[in-house]
C-alpha cells in the first residue's frame, strides 16, 4: 500500500503518521495468522500406577506451553505458560484453552516417581496416559 506514496510529496509528519499506521496495521494481522496456524485444544490427561492400573488420585501435574499471541507476538518472543492442578479420584484432569504444539507435562504423586516429557499436541481432545513407576529402592 505505501511502496506507491512517495513521502517527498507528502509533509514529514503524515509520511511519519502513514508509516506507523501500516505497521500497527499489519502487526495484529500477523499475530492473527499465527493464532489461525496454532488453534487451541483440550488435553485430557490420564495418570495410573504402572505396575496395578489403578489410577492415581490427587497426582500433581504442571503443563506448560508456549503462547505467540498477543502483545509480545510483534517481538516474535514467547510467552511460557504453565498451568498446575490436581488429578481427580479416577486419575484425570482436562486441560483446556491449549495451543497446538510442543507441550511439557510433568507429573509427581506420593510414592511414585517423578515423571516428565515433552509431547506434540495435533489433535482436539488428545489424551494422554501417564503410568508411574514405583520408586526405587534404596541400597
Amino acid at each position: 500500500m505505501l511502496a506507491s506514496y512517495s513521502p517527498r510529496f507528502l509533509p514529514n509528519g503524515l509520511a511519519c503518521a502513514s508509516v506507523l499506521l501500516a505497521v500497527s496495521v499489519a502487526l495484529p494481522a500477523r499475530a492473527q495468522t499465527e493464532n489461525s496456524t496454532n488453534p487451541m485444544s483440550t488435553v485430557v490427561v490420564e495418570v495410573m500406577d504402572n505396575e496395578s492400573g489403578n489410577p492415581i488420585s490427587q497426582a500433581r501435574l504442571t503443563l506448560q506451553f508456549e503462547d505467540y499471541t498477543g502483545h509480545r507476538s510483534r517481538t516474535r518472543i514467547p510467552k511460557r505458560i504453565s498451568y498446575s492442578a490436581k488429578t481427580n479420584a479416577q486419575g484425570r484432569y482436562r486441560f483446556t484453552g491449549i495451543y497446538k504444539g510442543k507441550i511439557h507435562l510433568f507429573v509427581t504423586a506420593d510414592r511414585h516417581q517423578s515423571f516428565g516429557k515433552e509431547y506434540d499436541l495435533t489433535e482436539d481432545n488428545q489424551v494422554i496416559q501417564v503410568k508411574l513407576k514405583k520408586p526405587q529402592p534404596l541400597l
